[in-house]
């Protein structure tokens, strides 16, 4: 898809403080860094929670803490769903807010699981991503990760970056590559981090690694619901049959994650295709818990519940916005050959013509690098052929039966048919919309924001909300919901402009909101896309059509958002809470050992009174478990210690620039550039070593041949032009050169010549026909 670039509101470097040791109630933090490595670009989240050990070694109430201990909480709820972007592209990007009534309302509220906090300016974002440096692996410390790690380590205390673990998680960019140029990328990467931070790093396989798609769906079902409340508080949250939490549709770059719990019947219908995920409840103070039984291992505690979901993830790779888009082009660089009857084999660079594009705007054309070459698409903003040349993208896909198989439901869009499941099979399970409710992040969010904020203009636009969906105006704090009729109809209008139109509407924008002529191009493609992927891919319902979507219902069966409550949607949060589960429950297993140690309680069965270290697994494949935290191969994190004196042996910078971006001449290696100097070198060397006889006698050689040619050319030029003016008297014999103007018209040189005149006389005579 085309790049562009705008000028960043953050571009300027500013100071951002470090974070604190200790709360305010004295209790040590645990912090966490988590890098997401995209298709297009790395994005690093800084978290933290109170340290577990320290709550249980004191006998604290959790609870009280998070009241008391001004705790930075991520904020929760499906409510007002924030802004026009994100609020780190903000200009209070930097600000820290002190604990409000809403940050109240959080720490008093129902909880289950550790509090993650988390600040907007604990983030940073790098482009491109970590794939464009296949070709130069070594180049990717010193031209992108260290721009992540000087937001990391500028964030976390200093004393505490030996105690602070590291994950660099990649996801589809990289998945593209072959397992070599993966290898080289990730041994680099880990090597540089151990070289230039002294952040707890033991074992590079499961901290720096390419993430598997549907491991990535599983920390975004994670992080979704966290930030819903389903976790902790499912009560209030219940969409019947006893199901209550919400499902993920995450598009990225290069692939697509689906993520949900499906309903008691196609949970056992599909046992063998899902994930288990494992989780316990915060421990609990017997004060606070009365009903619960208190054993004397577990001191004023009781003992915490362990809690199994059942969760399908699914990742598409490929039927990412960008990755979705290059498939296209290809397809319509296929139906072109077709169309004009030209060799399949023929190189798309070898076109003679633009190539037709419906979803581009009328008016503009733009040359797209497809499978390694440079093509040149025009624009036609044709909205149904849109459709249509999109749908093989889906159709042609190896998930899907096809619509010429007994199983088969794959269509294209028709009065008759309302929605079909071109990427649904019989292993996944199929969806109940009475229960199962999803919210669409990133791509989904993004691609039909973009569109709907563009057609505000419009008569019909003043009915929609923030990003053009559905508005409840008598409650501005439900949730905006996905409603098919409102995105059909103005992506159909926004595929029926012209680049002219486009541009017309984008001028009526402020100007810092204004998008350039590449993102306006895409606007139809994007909302096309989320159409076909939804409706036609998965088969949703088309909202506000096939089903009447309840204005007064509390849960919605999709849901577009950017931010839940303030905060923004990333599956990195999914990972701390994993992380933190475990920490918790180990910590409260030693607590349990050290009690056991000291004669509190009873010595027989202990392992019956220890807890299950949270993580998760596939059910086809149980013995293969994965925790939360460590591997059980390596060492937890090191415990917290009050000392100030930890030496510190790397030095880092306070400053940092937020959405760096590397130029395309860092990444990609110079050989070229190398080979140049040491040939001219050479030639040098050699020049010095023929000697000044050598050096005269090459130069005359070449002064013979430049000569030789340029009479052969004087020579090839007389034969195609053999009617031309020569100087007179331009005879070796002749004694005098005359000029032209220099000899009158009576003077005769020659009796047997002619004069002057007479030679460029042509006779009517000679123009007759023999």
């Amino acid at each position: 898809m085309g790049r562009s670039t705008r000028l960043s509101k953050r571009s300027k470097k500013r100071p951002v403080s470090s974070g604190p040791v200790v709360s305010k109630t004295g209790v040590p933090y645990d912090y966490i860094v988590i890098i997401d490595s995209g298709s297009t670009g790395s994005r690093v989240f800084v978290y933290n929670w109170l340290n577990p050990s320290y709550v249980l070694k004191k006998g604290l109430d959790y609870k009280e803490l998070l009241h008391k201990s001004g705790f930075n909480l991520l904020k929760k709820r499906l409510v007002n769903y924030g802004r026009e972007r994100d609020e780190r592209d903000g200009d209070n990007y930097d600000k820290d807010t002190e604990p409000t009534a809403d940050h109240e309302s959080e720490a008093n509220g129902p909880f289950r699981f550790p509090r993650i906090g988390h600040k907007d300016k604990w983030y940073t974002k790098v482009k491109p991503g970590i794939s464009s440096f296949n070709t130069s692996p070594q180049k990717i410390g010193k031209h992108h990760l260290k721009h992540l790690l000087d937001l990391a380590s500028s964030v976390i205390p200093k004393s505490q970056h030996y105690r602070t673990p590291i994950f660099l998680h990649s996801t589809a960019g990289m998945r593209l590559l072959n397992p070599t140029e993966q290898e080289r990328l990730l041994s680099n990467i880990c090597d540089y981090f151990r070289s230039n931070s002294d952040f707890y790093l033991p074992d590079c396989a499961s901290h720096i690694n390419v993430l598997d798609g549907n491991v990535e769906g599983l920390y975004g079902w994670l992080a979704i619901n966290y930030l819903t409340g389903a976790l902790d508080d499912p009560e209030s949250h219940n969409h019947g049959k006893n199901h209550t939490t919400y499902g993920l549709l995450d598009m990225g770059g290069a692939s697509t994650q689906v993520a949900f719990e499906p309903n008691s019947t196609e949970t056992k219908k599909h046992k063998k295709n899902l994930f288990s995920i494992e989780l316990t409840e915060v421990p609990s103070t017997s004060i606070s818990n009365t009903s619960s039984t208190s054993l004397k291992e577990y001191g004023k505690f009781t003992k915490p519940k362990t809690l199994d979901y059942d969760v399908y993830s699914d990742s598409f790779l490929g039927f990412g916005i960008y990755q979705a888009y290059q498939n296209y082009s290809s397809t319509l660089i296929d139906n072109y050959k077709k169309e004009q009857k030209i060799d399949p084999e023929t190189s798309p660079s070898y076109l003679h013509f633009p190539i037709p594009d419906p979803c581009m705007p009328r008016g503009y054309t733009t040359k797209r690098i497809v499978e390694d070459e440079g093509v040149h698409f025009t624009g036609e903003s044709d909205f149904p052929k849109c459709l249509a040349s999109i749908f093989p993208v889906l159709s042609k896909s190896p998930y899907n039966y096809g619509a010429d198989k007994p199983d088969g439901d794959c269509s294209e869009f028709n009065n008759i048919k309302e929605v079909s499941s071109c990427l649904m099979n019989e292993n996944i399970p199929a969806f109940d919309f009475d229960v199962n409710h999803f919210i669409g992040v990133s791509g989904y969010w993004d691609s039909v924001e973009s569109l709907l904020e563009y057609h505000k203009t419009h008569a019909n636009a003043e009915d929609l909300g923030k990003r053009g969906l559905k508005k409840d105006k008598k409650k501005k704090k439900d949730p905006e919901t996905y409603d098919y009729k409102i995105i059909y109809r103005e992506t159909q209008e926004i595929c029926s402009e012209s680049l002219s139109g486009l541009i017309k509407l984008n001028d009526g924008r402020p100007s810092n909101d204004q998008l350039t002529e590449v993102e306006l191009s895409e606007l139809c493609f994007k909302s096309s896309w989320i159409l076909n992927f939804l409706h036609l891919g998965l088969g949703f319902p088309r909202f506000g059509i096939d089903q009447i979507t309840d204005e007064n219902s509390q849960f919605k069966s999709l849901e577009l958002v950017e931010n839940i409550g303030d905060s923004s949607f990333s599956w990195t949060l999914g990972r701390a809470i994993l992380y933190a589960n475990d920490e918790y429950v180990q910590a409260f297993n030693n607590f349990t050992l050290e009690n056991i140690s000291q004669g509190k309680g009873n010595s027989e069965n202990i392992r019956s009174k220890l807890l299950k270290r949270p993580g998760f697994y596939y059910s086809a494949a149980p013995n293969v478990y994965h925790y939360g935290a460590e591997e059980d191969t390596f060492p937890p994190r090191p415990r917290y210690t009050e000392s100030e004196d930890y030496s510190y042996s790397s030095s880092y910078t306070s400053q940092y620039e937020p959405n760096k971006s590397e130029s395309k001449w860092s990444i990609e290696p110079h050989r070229w550039y190398g080979f140049l100097t040491f040939s001219a070198l050479l030639i040098f060397i050699i020049w010095l070593m023929i000697g000044y006889r050598g050096r005269a006698a090459l130069k005359q050689r070449i002064e013979d041949k430049v000569r030789s040619i340029l009479s052969l050319k004087h020579k090839i030029n007389i034969k195609r032009h053999p009617f031309q003016y020569f100087r007179l008297n331009n005879s070796s014999t002749g004694t005098m050169d005359y000029e032209l103007g220099h000899v009158s018209q009576e003077t005769d040189l020659d009796n047997n010549k002619p004069t002057h005149n007479e030679q460029f006389i042509v006779s009517e005579d000679d123009d007759k026909p023999n």
